[in-house]
Order: C-alpha cells, then sequence, then structure tokens
C-alpha cells in the first residue's frame, strides 16, 4: 500500500547540512530571533543520518564567527619547504587556525534546536527539484518542500579535464616527539613526477600528535594503497617516526576549475548555488571555510531584503588571477614548488594571507604579482585569453 507523499510549505529549502548550509541556517536563525516579525521558516535537508568529526577546516582568522568555539588551535607560524629550502613565515595577528568538523555540528545543531522557525531534517536526501517562476518543489522519499527559494550547496559532477585538489589525512599519534607544535607546515614539495605536483601538509597538536595529509594537484585520482605508501613513507622515512597510531582518517577532492562557475549566471533565480561546488572556494588554494561564512551573511541579507540574490563574493581580478594560476600549474607543474617558494619568501605574511583569503587589495594584488615567475604568467594570460 502506498502512501502519498506529505507536503510542508515553507520560504526557504537548504539542500545540504554540511558546513556552507549549516552556516546559513544559523545565521538565518539568529535573523530571525531578532526579528520575530519578519521570521523566515526554513528546512534543511540532509542526508546524513548522524554526524561526526570527518573533517579539518583551516584558514587564517580575520574576523569571528558563530563558530569560533570549534575551533581546537591556533598557530602564529607556517612554513613551505622545496628541495632542502625551507621559508617560515609568523604573523601574530593573523593566526592560523583549525576548526573540528565535529563541534562544528554540534554548535550547529544546538543553535538550530534553540530555532523554532529553522529546522534541520536529518537522514532525507532531495531527489528532484521542479522550479517554476514563483515556488520550487523539493521532492524527497514520502516528503516534498513547496518553498520561495532553495539554496542548493550539494556536491557536483565534476567537468572532465578539471585540475583536482586531492587529499587523504590520518590523525596520528607517535611513540616519539616527531612534531613542532609551533609551526603548521603547509607544503612540503615532493618531487613533481608526469606533471602531478605533491606535497605533504603537517597539523602538528602536540609534539606526538598530528594530522599529516598527502596532497596531489593533478587530473587524476589515486588508488587508496597509493595514499597510504605515501603517508607511511613520509612519517618513517622524513619524519624519522618508528611507531604511530592512526586515531581518524580523512579524504577530500577539491575542484581547480579555470572557469569556477558564477554564482550570479545561474538557470533559476529561486534556486541559488552555494558551497564547494559554487565558487564558495577559492580555486587556486581550495580555501572554502571564511569565504562560507562570509557568503552566508550575504544570503542573509539578501534574503530579507527585497529581491534576493546570489553572493559573489569573488572579485573579478580575484577570478582571472586564480585562472591564469590554475593554467599556470596545468601547463608549468614543474615550477610549481619554486613559485610558491618565492612568493612566501618574497611576499610579507599580512599581504600573502589577504591574497589567499580572497580579502586583497590592489597593491597586495601587485606584490604578489612581481614575486611571481612573469615571463610564465604572461604566457598563461595569454593561454587564458585565447581559450576565452
Amino acid at each position: 500500500m502506498s502512501t502519498e507523499p506529505r507536503t510542508t510549505n515553507c520560504d526557504v529549502v537548504i539542500l545540504g547540512g554540511g558546513m556552507s548550509g549549516l552556516a546559513l541556517a544559523c545565521h538565518i536563525a539568529d535573523r530571525n530571533d531578532r526579528h520575530v516579525e519578519q521570521a523566515k521558516t526554513v528546512w534543511v535537508v540532509e542526508p546524513r543520518a548522524n554526524y561526526q568529526q570527518d573533517k579539518t577546516w583551516c584558514f587564517w582568522q580575520q574576523h569571528s564567527t558563530p563558530f569560533d568555539a570549534a575551533i581546537t588551535h591556533r598557530w602564529q607560524r607556517w612554513q613551505i619547504s622545496s628541495e632542502g629550502q625551507t621559508h617560515t613565515c609568523e604573523c601574530p595577528e593573523l593566526p592560523y587556525v583549525r576548526v573540528d568538523s565535529g563541534r562544528y555540528y554540534a554548535i550547529a545543531q544546538e543553535r538550530l534546536d534553540r530555532c523554532s522557525s529553522v529546522n534541520l531534517l536529518t537522514g532525507i536526501r532531495a531527489n528532484t527539484l521542479q522550479v517554476d517562476q514563483a515556488k520550487v518543489t523539493v521532492y524527497c522519499e514520502n516528503l516534498q518542500f513547496v518553498a520561495d527559494y532553495v539554496y542548493d550547496t550539494r556536491p557536483k559532477d565534476i567537468a572532465d579535464d578539471t585540475l583536482l585538489q586531492h587529499f587523504v589525512g590520518w590523525e596520528v599519534e607517535t611513540d616519539n616527539d616527531a612534531f613542532d607544535p609551533q609551526t603548521v607546515t603547509l607544503m612540503d614539495f615532493q618531487t613533481t613526477t608526469d606533471g602531478d605536483i605533491h606535497f605533504f601538509y603537517v597539523l602538528p597538536f602536540d609534539k606526538r600528535h598530528a594530522l599529516i595529509e598527502t596532497t596531489h594537484f593533478s587530473k587524476t585520482l589515486l588508488d587508496d594503497k597509493t595514499y597510504a605508501r605515501e603517508l607511511t613513507d613520509y612519517l618513517s622515512a622524513q619524519l624519522g617516526v618508528s611507531n604511530w597510531q592512526i586515531q581518524r582518517k580523512e579524504r577530500g577532492v577539491i575542484p581547480m576549475p579555470k572557469n569556477a562557475p558564477n554564482p550570479a549566471q545561474r538557470e533559476y533565480c529561486n534556486v541559488i548555488p552555494f558551497g564547494l561546488h559554487a565558487d564558495t572556494a577559492k580555486p587556486s588554494t581550495g580555501y572554502c571555510y571564511p569565504h562560507a561564512q562570509c557568503q552566508a551573511r550575504h544570503h542573509v541579507r539578501s534574503l530579507f531584503a527585497a529581491e534576493v540574490q546570489a553572493a559573489d563574493a569573488r572579485k573579478p581580478l580575484a577570478r582571472w588571477l586564480d585562472q591564469v594560476f590554475i593554467s599556470f600549474l596545468e601547463h608549468r607543474p614543474d615550477h610549481a614548488a619554486d613559485t610558491f617558494l618565492q612568493l612566501f619568501k618574497r611576499v610579507p605574511a599580512q599581504i600573502l594571507i589577504r591574497f589567499l583569503s580572497d580579502n586583497a587589495r590592489i597593491t597586495d594584488y601587485l606584490r604578489v604579482i612581481t614575486a611571481m615567475p612573469k615571463l610564465l604568467l604572461i604566457r598563461e594570460a595569454i593561454r587564458c585569453v585565447r581559450n576565452k
């Protein structure tokens, strides 16, 4: 015996309750509580039934967010290494911080539990959307929502021939002191072969506890055994660790498209893309967390204004430079390690942080451009123009 789907009418549906979706939901909840007479009814549809610590988000902290209690570690120093050279940067005013995803999810759930107008529905997957000029219908199994607006944070298919940042990380405990707890290793470059840019990333929590990631910029993913072998070799051969215990594993694939999607140019005005696959992440670095928080605030202001618009937090110049730099990584991967090293050496830490965080000023862009291999980048800029 079949049952008719239940229909729920609301103002907003958020598809996906990950980092971006929960940020948006919590910002709406804050706005609803401050302006009860204008409150929006919101449903967050999340396919996972339970939340657990599954990711690590890091960024340079320039502003506070509602999720700062999820920050577990702060570092004032970070380093980059290549071919025996190591450069260390320091910036006490703008620490590099680590967000525990498990704590982040818990903060969001607790916040939404206190708000009667914003609801988190877990264990439910959105199947299809039906869109017209006035409403969007979201079809789930035995449940459907009819909303004025849908914010879609779900993963999208990645186009073929897209450069990928792919990584596997192990959170390990070692039997001997192996890490400098004061300094993050952002990039420890390995030999580039067959166009594959490879480096290790180390977040040290204390002398015997760290998250280590093997990271690649390439268009092809590797098999699990290869990632595991790389991590094992790095721990034993390069860090001198003989015994360790793996506490937790994580992995990710972040697209690095030359032509990042522009949410303002979307098919439906009432279906708004948001999140990792909607230009929230900076394509050339993968940094997503601060952009998601910024865009969530923008979405809320727009939602309660006269006309809802997509958040376009990335400036045209930033988009263009990312396109050129990703083209450079694709066509001249053998120069990537030295280019990153020289960038960190020649550009003051505060300027580089603003650039990597998409908060750069015009003068910052000039400092960054002058620190990079100009002839190679000019060639890539010409290539990008020709391929438009």
